[in-house]
């Protein structure tokens, strides 16, 4: 194959040169965005979810209700929390837990609660904070102590009707347990007979991926003393491993 004249021109000791120090620019940025796109898989967050009763991350506390001036008091409550932890390198960014499903569990049947709408739940101790703010934690720092996210709740039995929180089908004297989700329902599916129930959750943050978790909790729908309550009246079994 014959090469044109006005082609060999361009093999000049200045032209080659030129065309090195090009050539080794463009693979000097691929190299550095190389690196960048490494450095990003290694430092990613990493965030975990993990289910416990008892202190810090189960409590019991009291609860009143303000209404203008008029303060009501609406008893004593346990709270059971999931313990959210980021153990990757790098902050995680608008973290959420969401409850997508509900299934009450009897020997061997599984059912479905239909009245339950899947939301978010709630961070702890956010009451005073605006809406958006409750269900959504704008950062979660990497390697630090877990934060904790509300799950479920039990209030004093014969508060039921004075809280709102009440079943017609559970008897007087056995407590409701409340979901802690960002918005209580009309049709009450954030209220749960005492029982066995499998609980379907999401960790989720905007600059990592989902998470999937099957949280097991037994409630016996008994008003225990606090360390009878931890051990046999609330149950909640640790989380499934994450699904792939």
């Amino acid at each position: 194959m014959c090469i044109p004249s006005w082609l060999w021109k361009l093999f000049t000791p200045e032209w080659l040169t030129a065309i090195g120090t090009i050539g080794a620019v463009i693979v000097a940025l691929l190299l550095a965005l190389r690196g960048q796109w490494i450095s990003l898989l290694l430092s990613h967050p990493a965030l975990d979810l993990d289910a416990k009763v008892q202190r810090p991350d189960a409590d019991k506390v009291r609860r009143y209700r303000l209404n203008g001036s008029q303060v009501t008091d609406l008893g004593e409550y346990y709270y059971f929390r999931l313990a959210v932890t980021n153990k990757g390198k790098t902050a995680a960014n608008d973290v959420q837990v969401f409850l997508s499903k509900v299934e009450r569990l009897n020997g061997d049947q599984t059912e479905i609660v239909s009245r339950f709408t899947p939301m978010n739940l709630k961070w702890t101790n956010t009451e005073q904070l605006p809406a958006k703010d409750r269900a959504t934690r704008s950062v979660l720092l990497a390697d630090t102590p877990p934060v904790y996210c509300d799950l479920a709740h039990v209030g004093e039995p014969q508060r039921r009707a004075l809280s709102g929180e009440d079943l017609d089908n559970v008897p007087a004297g056995k407590a409701v347990l409340g979901l802690d989700v960002e918005v209580p329902t009309y049709s009450k599916g954030h209220l749960l007979e005492p029982g066995t129930y499998r609980f379907s959750l999401t960790l989720a943050a905007s600059n990592c991926r989902s998470t999937h978790y099957a949280v097991k909790v037994s409630f016996l729908g008994e008003w225990l003393p606090e360390k009878e309550m931890f051990e046999t009246g609330f149950k909640m079994e640790k989380p499934k491993p994450p699904a792939a």
